[in-house]
């Protein structure tokens, strides 16, 4: 039957949604368009305490025998005492009254030794560079600077030589601040390794007072972007920074730099070591080479370790196992062998876990955010995420320092009695008021600020 043999008019029909007749029609024609209902939630009965329930006539028996596992304890903090002068000033007495108190920038070089860098031997170079400052006065410019979240040393020059807070937090003369060209060759002469030594003070220090506790452990890399161009230079065929390596994170190309692999305790979220790789390095092998150096620095025992599903693996499990640690590695969804599904997109290898701790595996795996959270503060607070330079050692360098500031900010609050700004990036940010842009008008000015 071809469209010219029809004969008639056609008629025409309008349904209408809003109509129920009319809509049970429409379903009936054309399968209609179905209005899924909310379905209401059933109420839930309070049985009367009078009526019996089963659990009463059952008894339950553990089907594990074995003792239950019990997360690893943490020692309570050990606060240092106040020297009289300081716990009678107004400061202190604003810091324990006030939570809005978080302290002044010069409170990190007042409670914390810096004597570290006045001990290092200089060569006959960096003699004749560090005329007028010392190594120590550099590296309390530069926790000044992650402190203040500037970026660039012209920009932080700048601020030196017109905001008078800053100098006197520091206590530096103004007439001895470089320019920025001659700062960045005094911060690049401070040296991965002297930053490192001190990284590793810092950390008996914290644990002299229990900030920090090895025994849950949290593994994780994070990603910082060299200052180099993402293409290759076509005759060199190497990237601009010949170090840097192209970084690939969930089969996307994130940019060219280096891997921070970082290692933080699980309770205060304090870094404990810290590592460099080119960043084109296999999870693989930058997870076992950090647990092994780790394992070399004679730390308390370790019972538990986190990390995510990069680098799982045999040889990474068995490692972990062979120091007598519980890896709790997330493992891939594909694997089938051992392999169990905890809570949504998280999977666990149940062979190398006690039966006992099996139960509390929800409990334990939760705390794996806390190395992402430590590594927030670096962009947000720091704007430390991208490196303003070129080369491995100046991405130690800027990863020492970085690790350097967390510490000295749990330090500083632990030794004014304020725990709540252990992990508190923007304590301690502050310079005192009178150095204010309206206090320095009205003292100008002859007027007297209220």
């Amino acid at each position: 039957m071809q469209i010219e043999d029809y004969i008639g008019n056609p008629k025409i029909n309008y349904l209408y949604m809003d109509n129920p007749t009319h809509r049970r029609r429409n379903e009936e024609l054309l399968g209609g368009m179905v209005i899924k209902r909310r379905r209401k939630k059933p109420r839930k009965i309070k049985l009367p305490e009078s009526q019996s329930k089963i659990d009463q006539f059952i008894k339950i028996y553990a089907i594990n025998t074995d003792k239950q596992f019990k997360l690893p304890y943490h020692k309570k903090l050990i606060f240092p005492s106040i020297s009289p002068k300081f716990r009678s000033s107004l400061e202190f007495a604003a810091l324990q009254e006030y939570d809005n108190a978080r302290g002044y920038l010069k409170h990190i070089f007042q409670f914390n030794s810096m004597d570290f860098w006045n001990d290092i031997p200089k060569n006959q170079f960096q003699k004749s560079l560090y005329k007028n400052l010392s190594m120590e006065d550099v590296f309390k410019l530069e926790m000044a600077r992650y402190k203040r979240g500037v970026k660039y040393y012209k920009d932080w020059v700048d601020k030196l030589n017109t905001v008078p807070g800053l100098i006197d937090a520091v206590q530096i003369p103004i007439e001895y601040i470089p320019d920025s060209s001659q700062y960045g060759k005094l911060v690049h002469n401070l040296g991965s390794q002297n930053i490192e030594n001190y990284f590793y003070q810092l950390v008996e220090e914290c644990i002299k007072y229990n900030l920090i506790d090895c025994k849950l452990i949290i593994w994780d890399g994070r990603f910082v972007e060299s200052y180099c161009s993402k293409n290759k230079n076509k005759k060199l065929k190497a990237f601009s920074d010949t170090e840097a390596g192209m970084y690939k994170h969930v089969s996307k190309y994130k940019g060219v730099g280096y891997i921070d692999s970082t290692i933080i305790c699980g309770y205060y979220s304090l870094p404990i070591y810290y590592n460099v790789f080119p960043g084109n390095q296999n999870d693989n092998i930058v997870f076992r080479e950090s647990i092994k150096n780790f394992m070399k620095l004679n730390y308390p025992q370790t019972y538990i370790l986190l990390a995510d599903s990069g680098p799982y693996s045999k040889k990474s499990l068995k490692l972990v196992k062979y120091y007598k640690i519980v890896p709790l590695i997330y493992a891939r969804e594909n694997i089938k062998e051992n392999v169990i599904k905890v809570d949504d997109r998280k999977y666990i290898n149940i062979k190398y876990i006690p039966d006992n701790m099996r139960a509390d595996l929800k409990r334990v795996m939760a705390l794996r955010y806390k190395v992402e959270w430590s590594f927030s503060p670096a962009k947000v607070s720091y704007r430390a995420d991208r490196m303003i330079n070129r080369r491995m050692e100046n991405a130690r360098i800027n990863i020492g320092k970085l690790k350097c500031i967390t510490l000295l900010t749990a330090l500083t609050a632990i030794k004014v009695h304020r725990p709540d700004l252990i992990n508190s990036p923007t304590a301690f940010k502050d310079y005192r008021p009178e150095f204010s842009v309206n206090a320095l008008f009205g003292k100008s000015s002859g007027v007297n600020m209220p």
